[in-house]
């Protein structure tokens, strides 16, 4: 920046009015101002919404299960053997047997196709539980059932009151038919975990109430096994290791949804290529506004270079005021963004539909690289559309500009 640059960026930057206050600057402000606004706001909503539902897919789902290959239960014997290999593998975080099958519950003339699970006792099946109790407890006695909050709210449920459970065993057939296996509980706890589906159809009872309902006196379903946080991504890997040295009668299968977790980012990334559009257009405008400036400074111009300054020189002066005025646009647009994602996410009139959007809430996260990026895309497209009209000054003739003065 040579003096004459330096000279004339000191007096833009110590009396702005005289630009900013233009009918064509304010507008090119006030659209740059709302294009990284909502670009930046439906990046954090976005990436909120993805951290949200990552947490609830992985803290509420295991991460592996190991069940029988046969579909069978797993007996005491091979459950400890196996518990116990897990607790030697660096990976695991945890690993709980659960008892887990499907029934009808029901209330009055309201049916709902659910599913029963059933942990033993110990801190590892009711650490994934106590998270996201939200009403009652998290330790069903004997009678007692934790019942998901979106089942109990469409059997018209609430703690204290009672569910029908019905299990059709096909040890109870009898000449007239099937025989309903019927059991009433006691709902001692509301689970939500704002996943919709799963809150929706779970019921968790104790282990003994659960076979029950099976009529069996011991066994688990399966085996259920949390991975640490630096190993979730390697899941289906884990699971094949394992399966290779587990006894030939289990199998191990992944459970947590990774290619639903893929699809939300390659989402965030799509939506970020569209809105990125909405920048390009206030780009358009800042080129409307850079030659209207032009032309409103052409007697400025045409003295400059009477002077001698070369048209870098005119270039890089009005380049420097304009840049000014434009990065601190994208800094405001993105503070703009993150207040309109706030109130996007405090406001109480939408809420998340589950059923579409597989959670019930909106989350807000301000992600650094995120803001990095979108500011260094706006400023790019932004400096572009400032330097492509500075281009015309080039042409601009001396004589000509001082005949027309």
């Amino acid at each position: 920046m040579n003096p004459a640059e330096k000279l004339f960026l000191e007096r833009y930057i110590n009396a702005p009015g005289r630009n900013l206050l233009r009918f064509s600057f304010v507008f090119m402000v006030l659209g740059i101002i709302l294009s990284v606004g909502i670009l930046s706001a439906a990046l954090n909503l976005f990436e909120g919404y993805e951290r949200a539902l990552k947490e609830v897919l992985l803290d509420s789902f295991p991460h592996v299960r190991i069940q029988d290959v046969g579909g069978g239960y797993l007996g005491p014997a091979t459950v400890s053997q196996t518990v116990a290999w897990l607790e030697g593998r660096p990976e695991v975080a945890s690993s709980s047997p659960v008892l887990s099958f499907s029934l009808m519950a029901y209330k009055g003339d309201r049916v709902r196709g659910s599913v029963l699970r059933a942990y033993e006792a110990g801190p590892a099946g009711q650490e994934s539980i106590s998270k996201y109790i939200s009403e009652g407890s998290a330790r069903p006695q004997s009678g007692e059932v934790v019942v998901g909050h979106y089942l109990a709210r469409e059997l018209g449920l609430s703690l204290g009151d009672t569910l029908s459970v019905v299990y059709p065993r096909l040890d109870r057939i009898t000449p007239l038919g099937m025989y309903p296996n019927q059991h009433s509980f006691v709902i001692a706890g509301l689970y939500r975990s704002g996943y919709y589906e799963y809150d929706r159809t779970l019921i968790i009872s104790g282990m003994e109430d659960a076979r029950s309902i099976l009529g069996i006196s011991l066994g688990v379903s399966g085996i259920e096994v949390r991975l640490k946080g630096a190993y979730l991504d390697e899941a289906s890997r884990y699971a094949a290791a394992w399966e290779q040295e587990l006894d030939r009668s289990l199998y191990a299968a992944p459970v947590a949804n990774t290619t639903l977790l893929r699809l939300v980012r390659m989402q965030k990334w799509l939506i970020f290529i569209i809105f990125s559009f909405l920048v390009l257009i206030a780009g358009i405008n800042v080129i409307s506004s850079v030659l209207t400036l032009i032309y409103d400074k052409k007697n400025e111009i045409a003295v400059l270079k009477a002077l001698g300054a070369g048209p870098a020189t005119v270039r890089n002066i009005l380049g420097h005021q304009l840049t000014l005025v434009c990065l601190a646009s994208i800094i405001l647009g993105q503070l703009f963004g993150w207040l309109l994602s706030w109130l996007v996410v405090k406001q109480n009139f939408y809420r998340l539909k589950g059923d579409v959007y597989f959670i019930d809430r909106l989350e807000l996260f301000v992600s650094p690289f995120n803001q990095a990026l979108t500011f260094a895309v706006a400023g790019i497209l932004v400096l572009l559309c400032i330097r492509i009209p500075l281009r015309r000054i080039d042409q601009m003739q001396v004589i000509d500009l001082l005949r027309n003065t």
